[in-house]
């Protein structure tokens, strides 16, 4: 059993709720996305495997996550980043968003982790290969692939923060 946070409309925590019980009520629960940066500000996004339960075989970002009972946005995000891309790394926090897409009702953290070369370990249990896009191609990806919804958000949030400016 996977106990997430319950959230109220604000993101202030209100209890627990089971991971399957808040997909299957609608009720509101924190998770997360990772996106990793190459240095010519070149986004990885992954193609979720076909297995996963929620949104298959859809593009997907970096790593995503949901936040575990008890665990903080950046320790879920170290969490996920080393299991599904086998990377420890220093992460930012560059916003957080809100989404409603069945069966997710979600605030979701977004992180981006610097990659330098090293070697991504993708867990097959999440996705079946990935790349580096460019940022306009992965808004091209967004709008005309199948997507989860947190990377059509979360990409918006990505595009708009600072750092990446000079990489569009």
């Amino acid at each position: 059993m996977e106990w997430l946070w319950h959230v109220d409309e604000d993101d202030e925590p209100i209890g627990r709720v089971e991971r399957d019980d808040a997909h299957a009520r609608a009720i509101r629960h924190r998770s997360g996305i990772v996106f990793l940066l190459d240095a010519q500000g070149r986004v990885y996004l992954v193609a979720r495997a076909a297995s996963k339960r929620i949104f298959p075989s859809r593009f997907d970002a970096s790593a995503s996550f949901h936040v575990a009972y008890g665990e903080s946005y950046s320790t879920a995000a170290r969490r996920e980043a080393f299991e599904e891309l086998g990377l420890d790394k220093p992460l930012i926090q560059i916003g957080k968003f809100q989404h409603d897409d069945p069966p997710e009702h979600q605030f979701v953290g977004v992180f981006v982790m610097e990659h330098a070369d090293e070697p991504i370990v993708l867990d097959p249990s999440e996705g079946t290969g990935g790349a580096f896009y460019a940022l306009t191609e992965a808004t091209r990806i967004v709008r005309d692939e199948p997507c989860t919804p947190w990377l059509r958000d979360g990409l918006v949030v990505l595009v708009a923060h600072p750092r990446d400016r000079s990489n569009r």
